[in-house]
């Protein structure tokens, strides 16, 4: 069985020092896991939020084998693991990064977000 996309969205967002942001999330629920496995191994996701003029400035959030859940900063290639507990937890960290980043963000335009 092929994994479910659960969400998809891409918005664009200004700051106050004129930046502007680009965020895209995706999010598959993966087919049965074993109980024992880390909750985060349930999805795949990539979230990036990155600057449009200078896209090496960016936030992505990811999970794969055989890192796990982690996020990366700028040119950061290792990655910082995160502990999933929760879907709400981790979007809350992701944004959470992203304002630490960029600073304030207020929305431009949104092409959608479409849970499936």
């Amino acid at each position: 069985m092929k994994a479910a996309l659960l969400f998809e969205s891409r918005q664009v967002f200004g700051t106050a020092s004129g930046m502007t942001i680009v965020m895209e999330m995706n999010l598959y629920e993966l087919p049965a896991v074993e109980a024992t496995a880390d909750p985060g191994e349930r999805y795949r996701f990539s979230w990036i939020a990155f600057d449009q003029a200078d896209p090496a400035k960016r936030i992505l959030f990811d999970c794969h084998a055989p890192k796990g859940t982690h996020f990366h900063i700028d040119d950061d290639k290792d990655g910082s693991p995160f502990v999933w507990s929760s879907l709400s937890d981790a979007i809350q960290l992701f944004q959470k990064k992203v304002t630490e980043h960029f600073g304030e963000l207020s929305e431009i335009s949104d092409e959608g977000g479409q849970y499936k």
